[in-house]
């Protein structure tokens, strides 16, 4: 099993979200944390590991309109019989870009 190590920090936001398949399901969400090349989201629905999804959030801070973002599903775990948390990686190349004011909070 390959584990995967955060090397950006991340923001606590609990915000709500969509995630959005390949098929264009929607589903609602709860955004729990935000770094540069990631999220973690709570959800009722399943998703399956390496699955891509889009994820359509509220970030003001990094965007005044919503924030969509293509992400792979790299972790996930069952909270209790209909609630799972999901860690979402966007990739090296998808990263969010910092605004210059909050480079150094967001990627010490």
């Amino acid at each position: 099993m390959q584990t995967y190590r955060r090397s950006y920090s991340r923001f606590k936001l609990n915000r709500p979200c969509l995630l959005v398949s390949s098929l264009g399901t929607r589903y609602p969400s709860i955004l729990r944390d935000l770094g540069a090349r990631g999220a973690a989201v709570l959800s009722e629905t399943t998703l399956e590991l390496n699955q891509n999804i889009t994820i359509i959030m509220d970030a003001p801070l990094i965007s005044k309109e919503d924030l969509r973002k293509e992400a792979t599903v790299i972790w996930s775990r069952k909270i209790d019989d209909i609630l799972w948390q999901y860690g979402l990686d966007f990739g090296e190349s998808n990263k969010i870009q910092i605004p210059p004011e909050y480079r150094e909070i967001f990627l010490s």
